[in-house]
């Protein structure tokens, strides 16, 4: 077990040390989320918008950013490996696989989290908006949730980038459609109908339901219910990332490779 951890822990330093020097890596937390935040907040600001509106400014870009880090961590991760020629070495290491994709993650969610600190403060010196009221307690706790959800869905879904070369291209979609689904810059609510029952199976939603709930005083927040189902639905993600990985196993003992599959 120590030596699990040891390998986690050397591939998170790795990825951290690459995130520091790597252009776009500081296009996901920094640029792309201040331009949603402006976007966002030009649009909710207008004299007379409701408090609740405003927080969606204030957080979605932030938001939008911690996703796109953590979810393309993963993947990207992998494709790296591909195009270095480098996964199946990787692979073939006594350290599994999932481990050293572990520690990968784990750098981009600690990155992530940083695309918060710019949209905040875009919002306070451009718009001067600010969190209504906020609930530190219940906002941390929906993070740590939040947090754990894209932890669970960068973890499933980065087998799929090993499995399948068309993988990269077709995720990327998903990335935009949780945006629109998962409520990032507005709420689930006004979606139509069948989009609404699309957006109760990702974890997210139910998260990010919690964490703008936090931010406002006004109506009914059922807290405890949010959490369950994000740590619920998050639990039947990794559930099917174990099949995943054990697929990219038996893929690799079949064919003997993995960059080429």
């Amino acid at each position: 077990m120590r030596s699990l951890a040891r390998a986690a822990l050397s591939a998170f330093r790795v990825s951290m040390r690459l995130r520091v020097i790597s252009p776009w890596a500081y296009l996901n937390w920094l640029v792309f989320p201040v331009l949603f935040a402006a976007v966002g907040l030009y649009v909710l600001s207008t004299p007379g918008a409701a408090s609740s509106h405003v927080v969606y400014g204030v957080l979605g870009g932030g938001l939008i950013g911690y996703w796109s880090v953590a979810y393309l961590d993963g993947g990207n991760g992998i494709q790296d490996e591909r195009w270095n020629g480098t996964l199946e070495q990787i692979f073939a290491t006594p350290t599994p696989l999932w481990v050293i994709l572990l520690g990968k993650i784990c750098g981009g969610l600690l990155f992530g989290l940083l695309a918060f600190l710019p949209t905040a403060a875009f919002a306070y010196f451009g718009f001067h908006a600010v969190l209504p009221a906020l609930d530190a307690g219940r906002f941390v706790i929906s993070l740590g949730v939040l947090t754990l959800s894209f932890f669970c869905i960068a973890l499933t879904l980065t087998p799929l980038f090993a499995l399948w070369r068309w993988a990269f291209s077709m995720l990327n979609g998903f990335e935009l459609g949780v945006y629109v689904l998962c409520g990032f810059m507005f709420p689930v609510a006004i979606l139509a109908p069948w989009a609404q029952g699309v957006a109760g199976v990702l974890g997210p939603t139910w998260a990010v339901r919690a964490l703008y709930a936090s931010t406002l005083s006004e109506g009914p927040h059922d807290y405890a219910s949010w959490w369950l189902a994000t740590i619920g639905l998050s639990l039947a993600y990794l559930a099917g990332a174990y099949f995943l990985y054990s697929l990219v196993e038996r893929r690799a003992r079949m064919s003997g490779q993995l960059a080429m599959v």
